[in-house]
């Protein structure tokens, strides 16, 4: 009957114990489930906050300014010349540093895709100029270069410092084909030959090509808002960039003077880089990258008349 018992008491313990691990496993499964579906909702609400973001940056675009200029720290303003004024008129720029929203926050930037060289129409003595000023040295600069025009053109010959889908791009542990063809995003410099991560994103002290470069925009450069690079890029000398970085710091150039007339400058833009991020709980859960262009037309949510946004590119960016 003893030996009954504690077989019993056993058996009794056994099942507990089993008990127990399974509900402690389903305990630990439910919260798992929790913080996934918390997660989730939180990604999703980010992602719509960085969206709300966009489009707060785009009122601003639509607005009336025509000129933009740099604040110091390099913020981009808008400004509007006034009738019989004689100089632009600051416009108030809206909150764009963590803008509490609903659940979460919502920050962006907003930068002049006209202040950067568009890689898609420089010829290549321009682009080797800015790779100069970003510091990258001969060979490498050759190698880019020619790879870059061979990415672009239609057809399948490199050049002598170049590279092609047979004879490179097809032999990586990756591989893929050349482009032949206009780029479709900055960030596919990253695919081309000799574009290391730090020519593309800034190291030791230069600016990347990330923040030079751009694959859409118009024939001109806005001479208020490009970097130094780009200047030396587009060929002007030291003495001349002085002269427009300095002449615009204090007074953004409302026409391009004309000593520098005929030398692809301009004082406006109408496309626009936006960088926006969506924060939940304080931290950033979602990021976009868009560009926009000012166009005219039947007016979209708040612009003012004959002037409409149009997307030209959207992309979630790295975290």
């Amino acid at each position: 009957m003893t030996n009954q018992r504690g077989f019993a008491l056993l058996a009794v313990m056994l099942v507990l114990a089993l008990l127990g691990v399974v509900v402690t496993e389903l305990s630990v499964s439910m919260r798992l489930e929790a913080s996934m579906v918390r997660s989730y909702k939180e990604s999703v609400l980010a992602s719509h906050l960085a969206e709300a973001a966009i489009q707060q940056a785009i009122r601003e675009i639509v607005g009336p300014g025509t000129i933009q200029a740099l604040e110091e720290g390099g913020t981009l303003v808008f400004l509007r010349g006034m009738t019989g004024a004689s100089l632009p008129v600051k416009l108030p720029k809206l909150p764009r540093t963590r803008v509490a929203f609903g659940a979460g926050e919502f920050s962006y930037r907003i930068t002049d895709e006209e202040a950067r060289i568009n890689l898609n129409t420089a010829p290549a003595d321009r682009v080797d100029r800015l790779l100069t000023a970003v510091g990258v040295d001969k060979q490498a600069r050759d190698i880019i270069n020619d790879s870059l025009q061979d990415w672009k053109d239609t057809d399948d010959l490199h050049r002598t410092n170049g590279a092609e889908s047979e004879d490179f791009y097809l032999k990586l542990p990756v591989p893929y084909r050349a482009r032949n063809g206009p780029l479709q995003d900055a960030a596919e410099l990253l695919q081309i030959r000799g574009v290391t991560r730090e020519i593309y994103a800034g190291a030791q002290g230069h600016a990347g090509l990330a923040d030079l470069v751009t694959v859409t925009g118009g024939g001109t450069v806005n001479m208020n808002t490009a970097p130094e690079a780009v200047l030396r890029g587009l060929g002007f000398l030291d003495a001349e960039v002085s002269d427009i970085t300095g002449g615009r710091a204090s007074n953004p150039y409302t026409a391009v003077p004309g000593r520098y007339g005929g030398r692809g400058l301009a004082v406006g833009s109408t496309t626009f880089r936006i960088e926006a991020e969506g924060l939940m709980g304080g931290e950033p859960r979602a990021r976009i990258v868009a560009i926009v262009q000012r166009r005219a037309g039947q007016p979209s949510g708040n612009a003012p008349p004959g002037m409409r946004v149009a997307v030209l590119s959207w992309r979630p960016a790295e975290r």
